[in-house]
């Protein structure tokens, strides 16, 4: 489900992919669509790659990429409305007052 809690910042995602000025039509899913995607693994490499924007005969690796995601994104606001998140949040919450 991590991936598809990615899909909600074009910004950090286009400069996860090192291109921060691109243009490319990105065309991320609307936040609440996020967590139905069927492969969000998936939708994020092609994201990243058509955020990357520079054509080449190799693909490129990604993997260092999904990981700055999150550290990019300024705001996770959108994510309070997802069902998993909201989910994951309270069994948190949960967990944590019981150890406190």
């Amino acid at each position: 489900m991590t991936e598809a809690w990615l899909l909600i910042d074009e910004k950090a995602i286009r400069e996860a992919a090192g291109n921060p000025k691109g243009t490319q039509i990105l065309n991320l899913p609307k936040p609440s669509k996020t967590e139905e995607l069927s492969d969000p693994k998936e939708t994020l490499k092609g994201l990243l790659e058509t955020a990357h924007g520079h054509s080449s005969r190799k693909p490129q690796k990604f993997s260092t990429a999904r990981a700055r995601i999150a550290d990019l994104i300024d705001d996770f606001q959108l994510l309070k409305q997802l069902p998993a998140f909201i989910a994951l949040e309270s069994e948190l919450k949960q967990t944590l007052s019981e150890l406190w």
